[in-house]
């Protein structure tokens, strides 16, 4: 009967933990691709292809700097926090960001692809 609970409870515990690995995106994130990192300042770009980029045959490409806020947080694709100096390793990847009151990024979230397919659309927001 001993083994039985405890077969029991260790069920219940493993198949709970895979709920946890879950991560919720908030409502107000921005959709983009990460261009490039350097210190406190990162280069987005747009996550859709755009006309303008098209039709100029690259020379307007539409990226925009922006500043770092102070207490930045970076999530990876496994949720796990990381710092804004390894933001180098994912250029050309698509993120989620989310902006202060000052315009300044808060908070990066590194898409995984299930979420590339969800997120990118046109509804979306972009940074503009």
């Amino acid at each position: 009967m001993k083994y039985l609970r405890l077969a029991m409870c260790s069920l219940i515990f493993l198949t709970s933990s895979f709920a946890w690995a879950g991560r919720i995106l908030p409502n107000d994130v921005h959709i983009v691709v990460l261009k490039n990192a350097k210190g406190q300042q990162v280069v987005l770009g747009k996550a859709k292809k755009a006309w303008s980029r098209t039709l100029s045959l690259g020379l307007v490409n539409g990226n925009k700097t922006f500043q770092l806020s102070k207490a930045v947080r970076v999530h990876d694709t496994y949720n796990r926090f990381i710092t804004y100096n390894k933001l180098y390793r994912f250029r050309n990847v698509p993120v989620a960001v989310r902006f202060d009151r000052t315009n300044q990024i808060q908070e990066i979230w590194i898409l995984t692809d299930e979420e590339q397919d969800a997120l990118i659309r046109p509804n979306n927001p972009q940074v503009d």
